[in-house]
């Protein structure tokens, strides 16, 4: 029973609002008549009964359900439903009924919580009560089974068996069963008509009590070895407007060692990463497992991956640009011709990559290289219900990203907002400042604990006067004469689709008397690292060092740029 209790402090005052108990109240659960299944409806009735000897008023019943339970007609999401009672007299029993349906969870228990509310004569103060019910759920009013060979072999038909099963003693109207196929699957057949373009969705209509069925599917995979692929059962039926699922089940098999295998990968590492512009080598192995010659093979290369550089495939390579496929067969390769009992083959091709990254958008971004490749025969091992031998494999390489270092130097610099002083072109013990800017640009991966350094050279300083347009700023080391700019991290396409991430130092120079007529060294070459998120690997690049020259400062419009007397 719920009451008040609250305190209120004023100033050195305080007001008490003690718990104060209600009238005398009972509320239960009515026992159920039969067993609670999964996906059959039922109703649940609680009582709520007055034993005090006055009227209670506004009287309401809320019953709180757990996951896996839902109110018949409503939102699966739906926990509460509250009915309303009205006034109860003295001695009084009413009674609400509640339409429920177990949504998920055979074979458990759900706690059941019934609250009622209620005021007592003119009292504003709401009373409340609550009791609880653990419910013993059953099996699914209408079970599914569903069954498939643990492991079968590329290309060869199989079957999966979807039997059901009416529990209940009431017949179930508008059953439909879908089977949720894996991707690789081809489906060739069904016992009974499939709806859709899926061929994957059955209506069962009414099924009687007691009643049972199966349908049973045929199809096909072709996919890698010892890979495996799921398939999902749903049983469901429609009330009231909703859809309640009876009963899901899933199953698995795998690809067995083919008789004719095939593997793919770099020549000179499987798994390692791709470099821009790197010339890649590809080699397909295949081999006969079986005791028998196979015959007239055919083995076949897709590539996708916008990185590859196909114009750049030897023209002599069988090669179909509408698919991007490679194409060999005894025609073109003899090899393919026959292939003995425990022999083993290979062929190789190359293909560059491309030395530049196609981005266009910000999610631009982590490139791979990925080949799939197939070996297949019209020789066929005795005892095989295939109507081919067929493999396949796949290969997929990461593509190592790009960050730029760009370092320039400016004498006027208006869009920095830094003046500079001193006289251009330089002269002899004078000194001059310039802005010394910095860009990264960063390209198709994420990357992580970025540094740039660089060094000031002879009769340069470090003014103090930096800029950035990130959360980092360069910093001096005047003992070393290190300047270093640490960035945490910068995105992919920073500098490509954005601005790039930029930083802006000032430097004095004077120049010594055996400088005249040359250029004078401001900065050394600068240097980036970064780590690549997405392959792990470290990134690196150069800046080339920085002078007096000042070539990326166009405003400057003298006969020589070399240091005066």
């Amino acid at each position: 029973m719920i009451v008040l209790l609250g305190l209120i402090l004023l100033g050195v005052g305080a007001i008490y609002f003690r718990r104060t108990p209600g009238p005398s109240v009972g509320i239960q659960f009515a026992p159920l008549e039969t067993q609670t299944l999964v996906g059959d409806p039922f109703t649940l009735k609680v009582s709520f009964s007055n034993y005090s000897d006055s009227v209670l008023k506004d009287a309401k019943i809320s019953l709180l359900v757990p996951d896996g339970v839902s109110f018949v007609g409503q939102a699966e999401g739906q926990r509460v439903r509250e009915g309303t009672l009205g006034d109860v007299g003295p001695g009084s029993v009413n009674q609400h009924s509640f339409n429920v349906i177990i949504t998920g969870g055979a074979n458990s228990v759900k706690r059941m919580t019934a609250k009622a509310s209620y005021r007592s004569g003119q009292s504003p103060t709401m009373f409340e009560t609550s009791v609880e019910m653990d419910l013993v759920v059953g099996q699914s009013a209408v079970s599914l089974n569903l069954t498939a060979p643990q492991s079968i072999l590329n290309g060869a038909e199989f079957e999966i068996k979807a039997a059901y099963t009416n529990n209940t003693g009431r017949e179930f109207k508008n059953l439909r069963l879908a089977i949720d196929y894996p991707p690789a699957f081809k489906f060739k057949r069904s016992s009974m008509q499939a709806e859709g373009a899926g061929n994957n969705s059955w209506f069962l209509g009414d099924v009687p009590a007691s009643g049972n069925g199966t349908i049973t599917m045929t199809g096909s995979i072709v996919g890698p070895e010892s890979s495996f692929f799921g398939f999902n059962g749903a049983l469901t039926f429609g009330l009231f407007g909703t859809t309640y699922t009876l009963s899901q089940q899933a199953v698995s098999l795998s690809i067995l060692p083919a008789p004719l295998s095939v593997s793919v990968g770099l020549y000179n590492g499987q798994d390692r990463v791709v470099r821009l512009g790197e010339e890649l080598v590809y080699v397909i192995s295949y081999k006969n497992n079986s005791d028998v010659v196979m015959q007239n093979m055919t083995v076949k290369a897709n590539l996708s991956g916008e990185l590859y550089d196909f114009k750049g495939l030897d023209a002599k390579t069988p090669f179909n640009s509408l698919t991007n496929t490679i194409t060999w067969f005894a025609g073109n390769t003899p090899q393919l011709l026959n292939l003995g009992p425990g022999q083993m083959e290979s062929i190789q091709f190359s293909i560059g990559a491309k030395d530049a990254f196609p981005i266009r958008l910000v999610s631009d971004k982590n490139f791979t290289l990925n080949i799939a490749a197939e070996i297949s025969s019209p020789t066929v091992p005795e005892n095989t219900s295939a109507d081919r031998t067929v493999s396949v494999a796949n290969g997929s390489n990461k593509v190592m990203g790009r960050t730029d270092i760009v370092a320039e130097a400016f004498w006027r610099d208006a869009k920095a907002g830094i003046l500079n002083m001193g006289p251009y072109p330089p002269k002899v013990n004078q000194p001059t400042q310039y802005t010394i800017h910095w860009k990264v640009v960063n390209y198709a991966t994420d990357v992580s604990d970025i540094q740039v350094a660089a060094y000031l050279q002879a009769g340069v300083r470090f003014t103090g006067t930096v800029k950035s347009n990130i959360g980092t700023s360069p910093i001096y080391d005047q003992n070393s004469g290190l300047i270093t700019w640490n960035i945490p991290s910068l995105p992919a396409t920073k500098g490509v689709i954005s601005a790039p991430a930029e930083a802006i130092f000032q430097v004095e120079a004077t120049p010594s008397s055996n400088q005249v007529g040359r250029d004078m060294p401001l900065l050394s070459e600068t240097k980036l690292e970064a780590k690549d998120m997405f392959t792990e690997l470290q990134l690196e690049s150069t800046a080339p060092a920085v002078d007096t020259r000042i070539p990326s400062d166009t405003t400057v419009n003298v006969q020589s740029r070399t240091v005066q007397p």
